[in-house]
């Protein structure tokens, strides 16, 4: 009984005004703030950074654009360019190391690439008016491949197809080297053209990837990887139709 009449005393004196209402609040607040440093908790800024990167992304294309219209903006140009590979490579890489991918930042991701990329190409076309005259069929092959590769994933799976393979990854490191070239130096040869022609590569691989597996999956390394998913689904049951 003394102690049912203890901690009742207690615990009018915490809602109390005073210096028990007062640590009631200092208690409440250092959980709150635990909360926040935990890197399981959502609002953590492990949860951003990756995010950020890819909205900065985002950013920086249109921001080239305007750079793009001053004179002697070339090193500026091929910096961006830097900027962007940076952030494409550590937005996956940190989130993987900090369990906080998403599909969600997956797609984003993809769509920050095409976004940023598109830019940089009408960057070129003012800068070098002569350079659609040279590569315009593998231009329109590129295009064309990535428009229908994506477009079959959206009416497939209901989003943006997001393999992040092994080719698309050394197609990232090919464009952003040739774009380089173009913007910081000049260089405008066979090194462009490779890229192009590997990112059509890139494209008709993730359309088998989408025609191969059953349900959307982020994240296939290869065709190989994309096959022994298909069987581990097909052996879970899963419906196998197009």
């Amino acid at each position: 009984m003394l102690k049912l009449l203890a901690l009742i005393t207690l615990g009018v004196k915490l809602f109390e005004p005073g210096p028990w209402r007062d640590a009631r609040k200092s208690l409440h607040f250092g959980s709150r703030v635990q909360t926040f440093f935990s890197p399981q908790a959502p609002g953590h800024w492990k949860w951003k950074l990756p995010s950020a990167l890819v909205a900065f992304r985002v950013m920086l294309g249109p921001l080239l654009l305007l750079i793009c219209l001053q004179p002697r903006s070339s090193l500026l140009l091929a910096s961006g360019v830097v900027l962007a590979l940076i952030s494409d490579i550590f937005d996956g890489v940190l989130a993987r190391r900090w369990h906080v991918d998403s599909a969600r930042l997956r797609v984003a991701d993809t769509v920050a690439d095409t976004l940023f990329y598109c830019c940089i190409l009408a960057v070129i076309l003012l800068r070098f008016p002569g350079f659609l005259q040279r590569h315009w069929l593998l231009l329109v092959m590129l295009v064309a491949a990535e428009a229908g590769q994506q477009a079959f994933a959206f009416l497939k799976f209901g989003r943006n197809a997001s393999y992040h393979s092994l080719l698309s990854k050394f197609w990232g490191l090919l464009l952003a080297t040739a774009t380089i070239a173009l913007l910081g130096f000049g260089v405008d040869n066979w090194l462009l053209d490779a890229a192009i022609a590997w990112g059509i590569v890139c494209n008709l691989e993730g359309l088998a990837m989408s025609l191969m597996l059953p349900m959307w999956r982020p994240d296939v390394l290869t065709l190989g990887h994309a096959l022994r998913l298909r069987r581990t689904l097909q052996s879970q049951g899963e419906f196998l139709g197009v």
